[in-house]
């Protein structure tokens, strides 16, 4: 097997940018247009953008700056997996592609109708890459689970009392309740199941009073997917699910719903669907590195370490650059001074 090649991440991957695009999760009307780079072997996924929705790097004020000094800021040129906040590779096929691909996508920047281009999540190599083609890296921070355990219990062990204690009543409340939790793999994932599934996140994105960016075609599509949700029962009825893919490197926590009728019922569901059993699904399948999606302090005391997240940006406006540029050493220097003060409530023993 050639090593160079990245066929086995669950997001950059063939099937799930065709699962967005057949489900129309992303295309013209969503204001995700498709411009994949490729060649034989590779693909670069390319989106020219309409909008900044659905990309959790943020560059909103970069927008309006622009729109305040009456310039057009879409349409962009983007390479990012769509309302995706993980770490995965750019390119589908060869890693080795990634620096003729971006090349041939920064030369159709420059001569198209596009204010700038952008990489999120990207890796140490690729910013090298793109660091010679003129971009400027941004910095923002997550929250991963690194796994060296052999059973919870041992992962318990090793943080602060009191941390250990809160996880604990927090388990134990769950354990105590009228719920069954059950995980499910892509196999067992019925049509009934994916419908509940797709009911539950668009309860959620009402809650919070946000865009439902994906189609119930996709969800209904995942089982073709790497994927797994973990599902709590209620008199067989499931009330709360929560998404995730996952290889052999790598769990992704995604997306997350529960009834809103049971919300108030069950106050510790969530660390337990989208925390805890992920974090035992990690230990028992030998899984090294646990995603669990963007935001949350609360993931820190639950085991999370903040890590520093990397994305490359090039605007093509010289002066705009300039002020863009600064703007972005500004808000670097105030990330790693975050993860530097997030680091003092790590909740593990010292060692």
């Amino acid at each position: 097997m050639n090593k160079t090649l990245n066929n086995s991440h669950p997001f950059s991957n063939h099937n799930f940018i065709e699962l967005l695009e057949t489900s129309k999760s992303v295309g013209n009307e969503a204001g995700w247009i498709p411009h994949h780079f490729k060649n034989d072997q590779s693909v670069l996924p390319s989106y020219i953008k309409l909008h900044s929705h659905g990309e959790y790097i943020f560059d909103w004020n970069w927008a309006n700056f622009y729109h305040q000094n009456k310039i057009n800021y879409y349409p962009k040129l983007l390479h990012a997996i769509p309302f995706t906040p993980v770490n995965a590779p750019k390119i589908i096929g060869r890693f080795d592609d990634f620096e003729l691909l971006s090349s041939e996508s920064f030369k159709f920047y420059q001569e198209h109708n596009l204010s700038s281009e952008h990489y999120l999540f990207i890796n140490d190599n690729e910013e090298k890459v793109l660091s010679e083609l003129g971009f400027t890296t941004k910095l923002t921070h997550q929250y991963h689970f690194y796994n060296s355990y052999d059973s919870f219990d041992e992962f318990l062990s090793k943080l602060k009392k009191n941390k250990r204690k809160n996880i604990k009543k927090e388990r134990k409340a769950i354990s105590n309740s009228d719920l069954k939790i059950k995980t499910i793999k892509a196999k067992e994932m019925t049509s009934e199941i994916l419908d509940q599934l797709h009911f539950l996140y668009l309860s959620t994105i009402h809650k919070k009073g946000s865009y439902a960016y994906l189609t119930k075609d996709f969800f209904l599509n995942l089982a073709c997917q790497q994927s797994l949700i973990i599902c709590a029962y209620k008199n067989d009825s499931p009330i709360a699910m929560a998404l995730f893919f996952y290889n052999d490197k790598a769990l992704y926590g995604r997306n997350w719903g529960i009834h809103p009728k049971e919300e108030e019922n069950y106050p510790y569901l969530h660390f337990e669907l989208c925390y805890y059993q992920g974090i035992e699904f990690c230990i028992e399948n030998k899984i090294e590195v646990f995603e669990a999606g963007a935001q949350g302090e609360h993931k820190l005391l639950r085991g999370f370490e903040p890590v520093e997240i990397k994305s490359a940006h090039h605007i093509k406006i010289p002066q705009c650059y300039e002020i863009i540029k600064n703007d972005i050493r500004a808000q670097n220097e105030q990330t790693r001074e975050t993860i530097r003060h997030l680091r003092q409530y790590l909740p593990y023993k010292e060692k």
